[in-house]
């Protein structure tokens, strides 16, 4: 008797948790559960160094991903020169899925005096400022620690700094190459200055070069030898009238013997027009530069036009186009440059710089520019020695120019590996 009892019982205890209702999706106990999964993080930098493995190891507690597609939170991270010669970072915080909705944007600037290990600190500083409030709705917030910094008793709220130097920058640099072999021998010197002073209302910037390149081939006991020097100046002042209208002007000066010029210099007035507000820059610009003025020119030798010396007016129009999106970046340059004396002397060049993410772990990246070349004036009257075209040392007449490269990358595996490990990296 005692069987049939225990086997009825086992059976309606059975039967009433299979009719007990699935869980809810969206029930409070799941959202808990969904509050203990760290957030995906995926860094997108897009022309700038990231850090990676130093980032992955001082945000551990966060789980990094290798494709946006599948993250919660994507941080695009994007750097531009500033007037001092360091660098601004914008950090785009972008919440997807789960946290779609939750975004915010932070800077920090770095000096050109910064060492690597300055800038990765500050990155992730920033980063850490910028997921705080991805955590704000979680059980992971009571393991935060926010710190602010103690101001002195007597201090001010805000003090203003006064810049000593009243925003000029100086820099000045040298490179010296040497290499060779028993039958080769190269040798480089190189030296610039740099000198600008940029406001938000008005830039100005002054650089000089000079280029030094000697190549020495000993070729079936014949004694081969090439030398290729240029140097220059140019200047550049302009003041913004609005977030679309500046206006200004160039200075440029330049000696090469590569292009037959022993001293070239053209001074010409500017008009800079951008569509979008120029504080946009970081995430997308369209900007058009319009310049004319006078170009006075001396030659090393008699050109193929019979000339020593000519002074020529010309107008240049230039349009930059350059997005930054989570998906990837986009650049690109169109260039006209026209002599007014003889509109048949022109010269139109066009540069594009792509970076796409398709599809999940599929990048395609293109690089590429072209020139149709009518302007070539310079050129020598005399025979190029065949050393001097191989070589580079003389500039050859053509009517254009190109080059482009193509690249596809396909990544797939474990997307959620964030392990730092990095024995024997760095030996070939």
């Amino acid at each position: 008797m005692k069987s049939p009892v225990c086997f009825l019982i086992f059976f309606l205890s059975f039967t009433y948790l299979l009719a007990q209702p699935a869980a809810d999706p969206d029930s409070d106990e799941l959202a808990t559960a969904t509050t203990l999964i760290p957030p995906k993080i995926f860094v997108n930098c897009s022309n700038t160094r990231c850090f990676d493995d130093y980032v992955r190891t001082e945000l551990s507690f966060f789980d990094f991903v290798r494709d946006r597609f599948v993250c919660d939170v994507e941080v695009l991270v994007v750097s531009f020169n500033t007037a001092a010669s360091g660098r601004e970072y914008t950090l785009t915080f972008l919440g997807q899925g789960r946290l779609e909705g939750l975004g915010d944007t932070l800077h920090f600037v770095t000096r050109q005096t910064d060492t690597e290990d300055m800038i990765r600190k500050q990155l992730v500083r920033t980063l850490k400022q910028g997921l705080v409030r991805y955590v704000i709705d979680t059980d992971f917030l009571q393991q935060l620690s926010i710190n602010f910094p103690k101001r002195k008793v007597g201090q001010p709220i805000a003090a203003a700094q006064r810049d000593a130097w009243n925003y000029w920058v100086f820099n000045i640099g040298g490179t010296g190459t040497a290499n060779g072999e028993s039958n080769r021998k190269f040798r480089s010197l190189s030296g610039n200055v740099r000198i600008n002073r940029v406001t938000p209302r008005a830039k100005f910037s002054f650089s000089t070069y000079y280029n030094d390149n000697r190549n020495r081939y000993q070729v079936n006991g014949q004694d081969i030898r090439v030398q290729n020097v240029a140097y220059g100046l140019s200047s550049l002042y302009v003041r913004a009238f609005s977030e679309h209208w500046s206006a200004g002007g160039f200075y440029r000066g330049s000696h090469s013997i590569y292009q037959n010029i022993d001293f070239s210099q053209s001074l010409a007035p500017a008009l800079e027009y951008s569509v979008f507000p120029i504080s946009q820059v970081t995430r997308r610009q369209l900007r058009w530069v319009y310049q004319a003025g006078m170009r006075s020119l001396k030659y090393i030798e008699p050109t193929i036009f019979d000339r020593t010396r000519e002074t020529l007016p010309y107008h240049q129009i230039t349009g930059i186009f350059g997005v930054t999106e989570p998906w990837g970046t986009l650049s690109a340059e169109l260039s006209g440059y026209q002599y007014l004396h003889d509109r048949r002397k022109n010269r139109l060049s066009f540069d594009l710089e792509l970076s796409w993410r398709i599809i999940e772990g599929l990048f395609l990246r293109l690089n590429g520019g072209a020139s149709l070349i009518n302007n070539q004036i310079s050129l020598a009257r005399s025979s190029i020695k065949s050393e001097d075209a191989l070589l580079n040392g003389r500039q050859l007449p053509t009517n254009f120019n190109y080059n482009s490269s193509v690249g596809l990358n396909f990544t797939f595996g474990s997307i959620n590996n964030s392990v730092v490990n990095p024995r024997f990296s760095g030996v070939d």
